[in-house]
């Protein structure tokens, strides 16, 4: 088994640490072929966000080498540890990651910095990360949650907007409704005992889905009644782990409702909504009390 790297987005890769940190603080990453992919998952979807994403390899490293049975390899580690290693290396001339087993210990993941010196020689300073491969038996149940049957699907605004309004709506209440219609309309919605706060968006984009091939039944958004409004009530907590998103500058975030049950956003990080730019799942459940 080898899983060696030279990065050449030291700055996206500490991007999607960051936010998967405030999601859980131990979290999972499989090295494939051609794509790596970032799981912040938990075993019961009700108890909090989570995020799923995928990017190209070449996007984030060269000099790429995964060699293993299964033609990926797993590792979970504590994102603290990443984060930090990554940060110093933010200014370096080369930052390159080997996967080791030092004789009769566990697992790391070594994160090398390299630096020029005042006298023009290199100067290395590593990072030794533990981590735990994950197993063939508990990897087959690693996956992207499924897409669930949502009543309205629209584009948000920025999100660094919609993130401020958010901020001081924390400070009026524990949990945010966000509703919206296929005709373009979003509100954001907090209330307490003697406060109730709404903000609106206007005439946002509706992306379009060719409806030739989708099930009706699976994708009622496409049959309702534009006016149609679908809500989902959350922690305000979790909506503003999603929104520390906003540090991507996504190019597209696409919102779906299924109201009373969950919002999931896709973000997109390149010119057009195309997974292989590099992609985001974020599910938020919905919150009864």
């Amino acid at each position: 088994m080898r899983l060696s790297a030279t990065l050449i987005n030291a700055g996206l890769l500490t991007k999607m640490a960051m936010c998967l940190e405030k999601i859980t603080k131990r979290w999972i990453m499989q090295f494939g072929p051609e794509h790596i992919h970032l799981l912040a998952h938990k075993e019961d979807i009700t108890t909090g966000a989570q995020m799923f994403g995928q990017i190209k390899a070449d996007r984030l490293f060269e000099k790429y080498v995964v060699e293993c049975r299964d033609d990926s390899i797993y590792l979970e580690f504590s994102g603290e540890h990443l984060v930090r290693a990554l940060k110093s290396g933010q200014q370096a001339t080369e930052v390159s990651m080997k996967l080791l087993k030092p004789q009769g210990e566990d697992k790391i993941l070594r994160v090398i910095i390299t630096n020029q010196g005042r006298s023009g020689k290199p100067i290395k300073l590593t990072h030794d990360i533990p981590v735990r491969q994950v197993p063939e038996s508990e990897a087959a149940d690693l996956h992207n949650p499924t897409m669930i049957d949502y009543q309205v699907h629209i584009l948000l605004p920025k999100l660094p907007d919609i993130r401020s309004i958010t901020e001081r709506m924390r400070a009026i209440a524990p949990h945010i409704t966000l509703s919206a219609n296929m005709a373009g309309t979003l509100i954001l919605e907090v209330q307490a005992d003697s406060v109730h706060v709404q903000t609106f968006f206007h005439n946002l984009e509706v992306p379009a889905i060719d409806s030739s091939q989708v099930d009706e039944e699976e994708r009622p958004a496409l049959f309702r009644d534009t006016q149609y409004k679908a809500a989902v009530r959350l922690d305000i907590r979790d909506f503003l782990k999603f929104l520390q998103c906003s540090i991507f500058s996504p190019k597209h975030v696409i919102c779906c409702i299924a109201e009373n049950n969950a919002l999931m956003m896709y973000v997109y990080l390149g010119d057009n909504s195309e997974a292989d730019d590099g992609a985001f799942i974020y599910y938020l459940p919905h919150r009864f009390r």
